[in-house]
């Protein structure tokens, strides 16, 4: 009797123990299923970040590369524009020093001839007008300026000025103010300034 009463004792704690086992086994496989779970999402979730911060510094990269070219070309550009500048200025600078020592030359009192002839064709004889020259051409060249305009008008259909601005050649004015002609060294390098930029800035281009 004794014997039977052990033998379902034991019996009963082996079933316990296996129900135990189980339990724990079937707790331990979730808990690890949990967290095996858990760790896969973190990592996925490190892997989505770390790819989502790669992306991020090539985007600044390449954000930072643009802005570099950008200011690069500016600056490359401003200095172009700075060295057009320089160069232009200093052509034009050598044009009026040249056209400057021009206007003391027995050359220029042949350009200043024919110059006065050339307006004159272009009014009427008997139109009153008025010749605008340089100071220094009044001064040193009268006598040539008079006999010039003398062989082609009488005297009273003309009257001739000095102008302080004026370098050289002649503005020729009609007395009513209808008509104007210039043919001075003033606007001879305007003309030549323009030309000058446009020639330079056409080779600069071309070279680029």
């Amino acid at each position: 009797m004794a014997n039977s009463i052990e033998d379902k004792i034991s019996l009963f704690t082996k079933v316990i123990i296996e129900r135990i086992e189980f339990d724990y086994e079937q707790k331990k496989s979730k808990i690890v299923e949990y967290y095996e779970n858990k760790i896969e999402k973190i990592i996925n979730e490190l892997e989505k970040q770390k790819k989502q911060a790669v992306e991020n510094a090539e985007k600044e990269a390449e954000r930072k590369k643009q802005q570099f070219i950008l200011k690069t070309q500016s600056d490359m550009r401003l200095a172009v524009l700075k060295k057009r500048k320089e160069f232009t200025e200093r052509l034009t600078k050598e044009v009026k020093k040249r056209i400057r020592t021009f206007v003391g030359t027995e050359e220029y009192v042949d350009f200043l001839q024919k110059a006065i002839k050339q307006v004159l064709s272009m009014f009427n004889p008997d139109q009153f007008i008025t010749l605008n020259f340089s100071i220094d051409d009044i001064q040193n060249r009268k006598q040539m300026i008079l006999k010039t305009i003398e062989s082609v008008r009488s005297e009273n259909s003309f009257q001739i000025d000095a102008v302080d601005n004026l370098i050289g050649g002649v503005f020729v004015k009609s007395g009513d103010e209808w008509m104007e002609v210039d043919f001075t060294i003033n606007t001879i390098l305007e003309e030549s300034d323009k030309l000058i930029r446009e020639v330079l800035f056409s080779r600069l281009n071309k070279e680029q």
